[in-house]
């Protein structure tokens, strides 16, 4: 079985070729450039000194968190595609999973990674005569309940810590149990990408193939942590928010009579996020058929980089997927980067460009991305 395996979720973008567990091929790259850029041409180059070509592939493996949301998402989009247009299995492996299959020694292992302020995500495995069992679900916690929780349930056992985790917190985990053990190799302190095709050769001889890959997300991003307690609510757009839209908090994204125009049109549906009665973002579509255009996705700017974007997206698609929506468009400035990261991170795809169309100076960028 010949397996390729693709490793996003963290700044190394790593691709590998294994037939069944071999290594034939692995071709990891950090250079700066994000995954987008250079995941599809890593892939053309393993294939080609592979010797392969794609649909020889019986499997495909991909990491699916916990780790950079956009890179998971990239990676995940990219199986998806190849798997729905060649008929190629898939599967998904967890990044504290394939950590695991880094260890090799019979122990029991708790993959543990840094999530930023003290905490982490982490799982603990088992090895024992080459097999692997999960003891603890992956989870998201602050490493002093990780280490106590660990403490309490396994205090006689031997723990193996692997993941960049060790280094970043490894004198709070030799502090915390003579038992507790960090792993001695430097090179296990990321996710190893044939680790994470030997992971994923394992799970799907045991289960078969993922029928709805999707991304691990344990932690929540704080617009829906906020959502979640009633401090952000998502509500239909109408003319009468337009009183409380501070445009100077906004950048501009046409002006307020064509937005009034927008929220009255039968064609258009806009939403808005609401903290305290305030409003800090909206979104809208216009839909044409089966199709719909994104015409804008704007939030205030006090209220950024805390993933009011990406819920507002999300709820666009909720509306799409009930109006029975085939396909997403949008148009984006080759210079808003941000909004090209938020884009990429659903799965949207570059599908042409309008030359010089912003300030008859820069490209308009033509995204895309297939509901069905």
């Amino acid at each position: 079985m010949k397996v390729l395996s693709i490793e996003t979720s963290s700044k190394i973008c790593s691709v590998a070729i294994l037939e069944d567990s071999n290594l034939v091929k692995k071709i990891e790259l950090n250079n700066g450039l994000t995954h987008s850029e250079t995941l599809m041409p890593l892939i053309k180059q393993l294939l080609k000194e592979a010797n392969l070509i794609l649909p020889q592939i019986d499997l495909l493996v991909c990491d699916i968190g916990p780790g950079s949301f956009t890179g998971i998402r990239i990676g995940i989009s990219t199986v998806k595609a190849f798997s729905d247009s060649l008929e190629i299995p898939s599967i998904g492996i967890s990044s504290l999973e394939a950590l695991a299959y880094s260890l090799k020694n019979d122990s029991i292992i708790c993959s543990i990674l840094d999530c930023k302020n003290d905490n982490c995500y982490y799982a603990l495995y088992k090895l024992e005569n080459n097999n692997y069992t999960l003891l603890e679900s992956p989870k998201a916690d602050s490493v002093e309940n990780c280490l106590t929780f660990l403490n309490y349930k396994y205090s006689n056992s031997i723990i193996t810590f692997v993941g960049d985790g060790c280094k970043i917190y490894k004198d709070k985990i030799k502090l915390s149990s003579s038992n507790f053990i960090l792993s001695n190799n430097e090179n296990l302190d990321y996710i190893d990408v044939y680790s994470l095709g030997i992971a994923g050769v394992n799970k799907y001889t045991q289960f078969g193939a993922d029928k709805n890959l999707i991304p691990l997300y344990l932690k929540k991003p704080q617009a829906q942590r906020q959502l979640e307690t009633k401090m952000i609510v998502i509500e239909n757009m109408n003319v009468s928010d337009l009183e409380n839209l501070e445009l100077n908090q906004f950048d501009d994204f046409w002006n307020v009579d064509i937005l009034r125009d927008e929220l009255t049109s039968e064609t258009s549906h806009f939403i808005c996020a609401k903290y305290e009665n305030q409003l800090v973002g909206f979104a809208g579509i216009k839909i044409v058929l089966d199709e719909a255009d994104i015409m804008n996705i704007a939030v205030k700017k006090d209220f950024r980089r805390q993933g009011i974007a990406s819920l507002l997206l999300d709820y666009i698609f909720n509306i799409c997927k009930e109006k029975d929506i085939k396909n997403i468009n949008l148009e984006v400035n080759e210079e808003n980067f941000s909004a090209i990261s938020l884009y990429q991170k659903f799965g949207f795809n570059e599908c042409g460009r309008r030359k010089k169309y912003y300030d008859n100076q820069y490209d308009a960028i033509l995204q895309s991305l297939p509901l069905h």
